[in-house]
């Protein structure tokens, strides 16, 4: 049985990221540097998932130090948010291909929102590539909606702009 840990993605975990980054989107990924960069800015956050097997989970949960339940188990996923005013964004998310289908994407989601919420925001962004049918579904789920297009923004597709408003 495994389980799923969310914690602010520590700077050491930075290159392992972006090595998955590269695996999953090949030229449009992040470079490890402009990870160090967006993680440097105000108002910013990044998440990172981790799976563990129900006994690696039943020690974290034991684990005193935030920094140790950080490293353990594999990395399922990541969510990097920006906040300015009343307006956030989902800058990047991703769940590792051994990952997928199981949820992560939506945990993250949500960690993210819930991020903005806290922030006092009242719209959250983000910009998805019009082939991505998993992704677009997931966030149609969520509530939100295309308002515009970048044609070629990805390498042969374009780029969709949702938002979802989460202001009362």
């Amino acid at each position: 049985m495994t389980s799923t840990t969310i914690v602010e993605l520590p700077w050491w975990h930075l290159a392992e990221v972006a090595e998955h980054d590269t695996a999953i989107f090949g030229p449009t990924a992040w470079t490890l540097g402009y990870y160090w960069s967006v993680k440097a800015q105000n108002g910013t956050m990044m998440l990172a998932a981790r799976s563990a097997s129900a006994d690696d989970a039943d020690a974290d949960c034991a684990a005193a130090d935030r920094d140790a339940t950080a490293s353990a188990g594999e990395l399922a996923g990541w969510i990097v948010m920006s906040s300015a005013g009343a307006e956030a964004d989902v800058m990047t998310i991703a769940t590792t291909e051994a990952a997928r289908g199981q949820g992560i994407g939506r945990v993250l989601l949500q960690a993210g929102i819930d991020w903005a919420k806290e922030r006092g925001s009242e719209v959250v962004h983000l910009e998805v590539d019009e082939r991505n049918a998993a992704a677009l579904a997931m966030y149609a789920s969520f509530g939100f909606s295309e308002w515009g297009r970048r044609p070629d923004y990805y390498p042969g597709a374009a780029g969709i702009l949702m938002r979802l408003r989460i202001g009362d």
